[in-house]
């Protein structure tokens, strides 16, 4: 290695390393060399392209800039070894591309991250003020920034963003993905609430309130009075809430029952009232509504009465679009009306990417949107053929199941019959055939593969559900995984809920009781993973050629997806949503909080990103719904998916590890 000031006056041969080269290549004999104060200025340009620096004040950037060495290796040149003491500092990758190689026992260990131009290491051990735990080598000819220790402790100490980028990464790349994303639509937002606000600083006014033995004229002049839609109503003597009373429930609940005006609003309120703290968020309250179908939901601080927050308050510039969505579903007495319902629901999903809205939020509402117009379908269907929900339930599978519908989405369900109906089956069969024929018509495509309740292998009594996990997990055979990676991410969506939650503790179970069927879900999930030109040992390859296009469902989402449902399954998690189970893992002490965090924001920018290809590919057939090309990401994008892939990996890696043969 060669390590050169760049604040000194110096003549640097980079022969080798095209891009460098052209910035401090000696100039010719008669020309000497260039002056400290011109390199100064190309390697302050070169940093400010890359975070931290490029989130740094020009101060800041200059302080690293003056100080900062260069460091140029031949090809298998060791950067940092493992268990170096002390550090010199911070390795910034200006050209080529480094590998890292974990330090364990037992050998030559194969590389796993490669660090490309822009990225830092070893930042972990600085921090820590501890020698590296990897090797870091050259690929090829590589030329390094050295930050050294003492001016990186300097710039922790000074700058705000240096010491968060330092210990948050990937999170800082991601909000400031976010800001750009939604900085491109500040215009159509401008006036939108922000969807993180906590709902004390939401709600437009006061909650009416009165007890539950105020008789109903009282009740009425009170909201007449302060022109209110609805009335919280507590407990006498007490600010707790016991239910709610709106305008909507006058005429079912009081004028057509010809109810006495001296009738105590208790006897007539909606309760129990689902309420929300005050430090719920108004994305929160947006779930809900569109969880529930109402338009109310009463906030309480300390169990208290803090107020209440209405649709109006959380979509002043859409609510119409929303109050549509809820109004036509719930009003709904054919599937011509559900299926302009499911025009709305795709119009508003287009309008909540526009806005550069989380991808978390989005998925979620999307599939709760969808679950409402499905619950009413089949509430229609069940109905013209006098049959009750009440003993059966309709399952979700797949992305439904999980809460992760995008855009673009097809079926996947099932229906699980209580035992004393195995004699009726075919009238349910019947039914979900239905069901599945008029979900089509609303825009959800039937599935390719059949996975429908309407296919007599998904239309079963609660008894034969059972048997069949357990044959898919004693056996393990293609099918049966491949079955795995969308039947065991079910969850109950209308009728007796029971009978889905009995089914999910027998399988969360038996799935952890079995450590062959958990090793072929390993292999299984080791299958898909990030393109092979973004993966281990091939980034060369990739700087070499020109933007590929990436298909962000197979390789993006599907590793998170299917590494969460598998360590789920072997830690009786019964979560299906892959935050939550990834969550759930968490606490459970089960995945490292830092892992779980890092796992959980690369798989919602992936999703973030198939929500933006969706759009798109609305406009235009270019390309497949889920595939994107590289360039036409931004360049913060672009080193996000990096990292992104980085973490795919890395939890595929800790599959490999705990499933070894």
């Amino acid at each position: 290695m060669a390590a050169i000031a760049i604040g000194a006056r110096v003549r640097l041969q980079l022969t080798g390393v095209p891009a460098l080269a052209m910035l401090y290549r000696q100039r010719g004999p008669g020309e000497g060399r260039m002056s400290s104060e011109s390199i100064v200025a190309a390697v302050r340009q070169q940093l400010s392209r890359h975070p931290p620096f490029s989130l740094m004040r020009p101060d800041e950037v200059e302080l690293a800039a003056g100080n900062i060495q260069l460091a140029h290796f031949a090809p298998g040149d060791t950067v940092v070894a493992p268990g170096a003491e002390p550090l010199p500092g911070l390795y910034i990758v200006a050209d080529g591309v480094v590998e890292r190689v974990p330090a364990r026992a037992g050998g030559q260990s194969p590389s796993d991250l490669q660090l490309v131009p822009g990225d830092a290491f070893p930042l972990g051990a600085l921090l820590a003020g501890r020698p590296a735990a990897h090797e870091y080598r050259a690929l090829g000819r590589v030329v390094c920034w050295l930050l050294p220790r003492s001016v990186f402790d300097d710039l922790l100490r000074r700058s705000e963003s240096f010491l968060d980028f330092c210990k948050r990464g990937l999170g800082v790349l991601l909000e400031r993905s976010q800001q750009e994303l939604q900085a491109s639509y500040a215009q159509q937002t401008a006036q939108l609430r922000s969807l993180d606000a906590p709902l004390r600083t939401v709600m437009s006014a006061p909650a009416a309130t009165v007890q539950a033995d105020t008789p109903l004229r009282d009740a009425f002049e009170r909201m007449e009075r302060e022109r209110v839609g609805s009335l919280v109503v507590t407990h006498p003597g007490s600010d707790s809430v016991a239910g709610i009373f709106t305008r909507q429930d006058v005429v079912a609940r009081v004028v057509l029952p010809q109810r006495p005006l001296q009738t105590p609003i208790g006897e007539v309120m909606t309760a129990p009232v689902v309420t929300l703290p005050a430090s719920a968020t108004a994305a929160d309250a947006m779930l809900l509504m569109a969880e529930r179908g109402i338009r109310h939901v009463p906030v309480t601080d300390n169990g208290a009465v803090a107020g209440i927050v209405t649709e109006r308050d959380l979509f002043a510039l859409q609510r119409r679009t929303l109050r549509s969505i809820g109004d036509t579903i719930a009003g709904a007495r054919t599937v011509a009306a559900l299926a302009t319902a499911a025009d709305d629901i795709r119009s508003w999903s287009h309008s909540l990417v526009a806005q550069g809205i989380g991808a978390d939020f989005a998925t979620r509402l999307i599939s709760r949107l969808n679950d409402q117009l499905t619950a009413r379908l089949l509430a229609i269907e069940a109905g013209a053929r006098s049959l009750s929900l009440a003993h059966v339930c309709w399952m979700a599978l797949g992305s439904e199941g999980r809460e992760e519908q995008t855009i673009a989405t097809d079926q996947d369900n099932g229906l699980v019959l209580n035992d004393t109906l195995a004699s009726q089956r075919s009238v349910w069969l019947e039914f979900a055939q239905a069901v599945n024929a008029a979900l089509d018509r609303c825009g959800y495509p039937l599935c390719r593969g059949g996975i429908m309740a309407g296919n007599p292998r998904w239309c079963l009594t609660a008894s034969e559900w059972r048997a069949t996990f357990d044959g898919w997990i004693d056996r393990g055979d293609p099918q049966s995984l491949l079955d795995a990676s969308i039947f065991f991410d079910f969850r109950a969506l209308a009728g007796d809920a029971s009978l889905v939650a009995t089914l999910r503790a027998h399988v969360a179970e038996r799935a952890a009781g079995n450590p062959r069927f958990l090793k072929q879900m390993s292999d299984n999930a080791l299958r898909n993973g990030p393109p092979p030109a973004w993966g281990a040992g091939m980034l060369e390859q990739w700087l070499t050629q020109a933007p590929e296009l990436i298909d962000l469902k197979m390789n993006g989402t599907v590793p998170f997806v299917d590494g969460a449902r598998l360590l789920a399954l072997a830690n009786r998690v019964t979560a299906t949503n892959t935050a939550d189970r990834l969550a759930a893992l968490a606490a459970a002490g089960a995945v490292a909080a830092d892992e779980a965090r890092l796992w959980t924001d690369a798989f919602q920018f992936l999703q973030g990103l198939r929500l933006r290809a969706q759009q798109r590919t609305s406009r235009s057939a270019e390309m497949p719904p889920n595939v994107v090309r590289v360039s036409d990401l931004s360049e913060i994008d672009q080193r996000i998916l990096r990292e992104v892939f980085r973490q795919a990996r890395r939890l595929q890696q800790r599959l490999a590890l705990d499933y070894q043969r």
